[in-house]
């Protein structure tokens, strides 16, 4: 009897380790891209306009996914990564704009936490930022996973180009300096892009732990249309660098 019954709790954890899956979760092609192609025994499930990746990267279960830009889509793409394919830990990867002077072309900003910037109830009193029935401005990563994403990023490009910070959130893309120097200003944030807090928010309501890191890509000014395009590919590429790091240490 002690046999079976030892027997039936290893095999119970056994299941629960190998079916732990962990999203990865990006907002372009150019973010997913190496991610895939590292990828073993994959499976490809389209929910909508998406398509979910199952598959084994580094040992790891994970579903990966292109999103597309925006909160609407990364808010689409989380809530069915967590509802559909159970995943229990979100990692956002991909490029954002720079707020904090210092930051330069390729440097990593680890999300301490999130806000979005464009979210606006100022009118009823609300702090700016502040989502409707939250506590809270900043929705804030998992410290286990920071830690995590922390360590990798110095593997990848050296401790003096790894940030930790707020990130910052909008359905835009920001070419007035002036503009991104308020935004900086009132969260105190280093970078700004269009998805994470979306992520966040998504990850909070349901209990699921995540980080987003971001490589800049530009300085979000009026250099924006210039510095991106050039700069993308090399940004996306060290995250996913990154996130490969992270999956050994998970």
């Amino acid at each position: 009897m002690k046999k079976i019954f030892f027997s039936v709790v290893a095999f119970f954890m056994f299941s629960v380790i190998t079916f732990s899956k962990i999203a990865v979760m990006g907002a372009m092609d150019e973010e997913i891209d190496l991610l895939k192609k590292g990828m073993k025994d994959v499976k490809e499930t389209k929910i909508g306009r998406i398509v979910y990746y199952e598959g084994n990267l580094d040992g790891k279960e994970i579903v990966l996914f292109k999103s597309g830009v925006g909160k609407v889509n990364a808010t689409i793409g989380a809530d069915v990564a967590i509802r559909e394919f159970k995943v229990d830990k979100i990692i956002f990867t991909g490029i954002a704009g720079a707020i904090d002077k210092n930051l330069n072309i390729a440097d990593i900003v680890i999300a301490k936490g999130l806000v979005q910037h464009d979210f606006d109830c100022t009118a009823f009193g609300s702090p700016l930022g502040l989502v409707e029935g939250e506590k809270e401005v900043i929705f804030k990563s998992s410290k286990e996973l920071i830690e995590i994403a922390r360590k990798a990023a110095i593997n990848v490009v050296g401790e003096d180009r790894v940030k930790l910070g707020i990130i910052a959130t909008g359905d835009q893309f920001i070419t007035d300096r002036k503009k991104v120097q308020k935004i900086g200003a009132i969260f105190n944030a280093k970078a700004v892009e269009m998805e994470g807090a979306a992520v966040a928010q998504v990850s909070q309501i349901y209990g699921i732990p995540f980080v987003v890191l971001r490589s800049i890509s530009d300085k979000a000014d009026d250099s924006s249309h210039m510095d991106y395009p050039k700069f993308k590919i090399i940004a996306a590429n060290n995250s996913a660098r990154i996130v490969k790091l992270m999956l050994k240490n998970i």
